[in-house]
Order: C-alpha cells, then structure tokens, then sequence
C-alpha cells in the first residue's frame, strides 16, 4: 500500500513539472513574439516615415513648381514642416508685392502621414456680401479686394473699369490694378506699354470649348456674368533683371509637369495644346499670347493708363501703405 501512494506522489510531481515547463513555455513564446512584433512594428513605422517623407518632398515641390504659374500676383514666400509621430504639416506662406510692398496672403497647409496619403487643408477663402440682383458683387480675401479678369473673346454683360477708383485712393499708398485687353498681345508689346509698373502676365490658356462655354453662361439673364479671378488664372511674373527668363521658366513649368504627372499633369497637358492650337504651332515665349496683366503703383503712377486703348475692364486688387 505504501508503495502504490509512493507511485501516485511521483507521478503528481511529473504533472506539477509539465505545467511549470508549458508556462515558462508559454511566457517564453510570448516574449518572442512581443520582440517579433515590436521590431515589425518598427520597421514598418520607419518605412512608413521614409515613404512619407519622399511623397512630401516630391508633392510640396511639384505644388511649389505649379503655383509659380498659377494666380494673379501671387507669390510662395517659404514652407514650414512640422512633424508629429505619425504625420507632417507643410505651411507655405503666400504673398502679394504691390509696388515693393509684400502683402501678407494666406497660407497653403498640407497634411501627409505615414500610411502614404496626403490632404490639402483648405483655409478660408475669398468671400463677398450682397443680394442677388446686385450688379456686382466684389471678392475680398484676407481684408483686400480679389482682381477680376475679362477675356477679350467673351462678350460680358458689363464690363467693370476701377480706374476711377484711383483719383479717390490716396497717393501714399499703393495700388493693385488687373488689366483685362481686348486681344491678345504678345510680351514685347505689352512690354513696350506697361514695363514701369507692371508685375504679371495673364496668359491665354482657353480653348475655343471654353470661350464658347463662357459666352452662353454669360447669356443667361438669371445669372450674373461669370468674371474670371484672379486665383484662377495662369501666367508669371515680370522679371526686371530677367525679362526673357519668365516666359521661358512658364513653358518649362508646363513641359515638366506635362512630364513628371502628378496632380496636375492634366491641366498642364490642356494649357499647353490650347496654347499651341493642338500642336500647330511651337510653344515658345514668342507664341504666348497675353490678354491682361496685373501693374502695380501710387495711384498717379497707375492714371497714365487711364486711356489707353489696350484695355478693355480693369479691377482693384489689393492695396495698402507705400511706407
């Protein structure tokens, strides 16, 4: 008898032992797989870091690129990234010169994150008060007038001339002026008339589906006439020190984008065959042609095209102290 309680004693020892093995098992496998975890873990963040880092400087640049030729007057004045552990922030400052004065205007924020993707965060944009059935409704962005613009090939309802403004805008201050033309021009021309104040071309880049578009909108009674603003047009600035550079700097912008893809590789794809009329002719400065343009001054600088026969509507823009 005692030796059967012997054999039973033993074999609840064996059972103790098992148990003790499958826990210290059990603990080792899931250390093994807490330290897997955490170095696939890792690894992905970093890949994650890296891909976003490569898609943010890929992304801001091409932004960068494009905005250099889209926006009347419209300049980037440095990006801000700021980082967080899973996502980036770039902030782009953006600018007006008006006559040697830079004018704070807005800002462009983009979020990217580790997973790849990327979001444009929109701030507050240009915004008018009025009713309905008034003649015309004025845009204003960060407190300044938003420029409108006229094609010459689209017959308006009414076409605004803000040049009379000017004899009531003190001339310590200075000026944004849009000028719309009633043809296109090419840059000596136009050159030839505004070089002392001008900032920016406005470059024809509508088809003749657009042109037609626009003229039966504007036919509408019920509807105010569809004027052209300033953040949506195409073109670049007046270089003083480089008046060939700029129109050049724009052809390449388009053949680059056209090119590398990207958002905006479609729009850059349209420009370029409204431009050349599909390919007929070559894109080069000499075939732009420039329907308006944006100058910039006192306002006695600026009344010396009060009648000047090229100009068919001019806008205010933004304005602000000359010192």
């Amino acid at each position: 008898m005692s030796k059967e309680n012997e054999f039973i004693h033993k074999d609840f020892e064996f059972e103790d032992l098992v148990k003790k093995a499958k826990r210290r098992s059990m603990i080792k496998m899931v250390f093994i797989s807490l330290f897997i975890s955490v170095i696939v873990l890792t690894g992905l963040y970093f890949i994650g870091d890296t891909v976003m880092k490569i898609k943010m400087e890929k992304e801001t640049s091409l932004d960068s690129t494009w905005s250099g030729i889209m926006g009347a007057n419209i300049e980037e004045r440095g990006t801000i990234y700021n980082y967080s552990l899973t996502s980036a922030t770039a902030k782009t400052k953006l600018v007006k010169i008006v006559g040697g004065v830079p004018i704070p205007w807005g800002e462009q924020e983009k979020v990217f994150t580790i997973l790849g993707t990327s979001q444009l965060i929109s701030n507050n944009g240009p915004s008018g008060l009025g009713y309905s059935d008034d003649e015309r409704i004025p845009l204003y962005y960060e407190g300044e007038r938003v420029v409108e613009f006229f094609h010459p090939q689209v017959n308006y309802k009414q076409i605004f001339d803000d040049r009379k403004l000017l004899n009531v805008i003190d001339d310590n201050k200075v000026v944004e002026m849009a000028f719309s033309f009633d043809d296109g021009y090419s840059i000596e021309e136009v050159n030839e008339v505004f070089k002392k104040q001008l900032a920016w071309y406005w470059v024809d880049t509508f088809s003749k589906d657009d042109i037609e578009n626009d003229n039966k909108f504007n036919k509408d009674k019920n509807f105010r006439d569809d004027t052209i603003y300033g953040f949506e047009v195409y073109g670049f600035p007046y270089n003083r020190s480089a008046e060939a550079y700029s129109a050049s700097n724009f052809i390449s912008v388009l053949e680059k984008v056209k090119e590398d893809g990207g958002n905006y590789h479609g729009d850059a794809e349209k420009i370029i065959n409204n431009i050349t009329n599909q390919g007929k002719i070559k894109l080069e400065p000499e075939n732009l042609k420039i329907i308006g343009i944006v100058v910039t001054g006192k306002p006695s600088d600026l009344k010396k095209y009060n009648d000047n026969s090229m100009i068919r509507g001019a806008t205010l823009g933004a304005t602000t102290d000359q010192y």
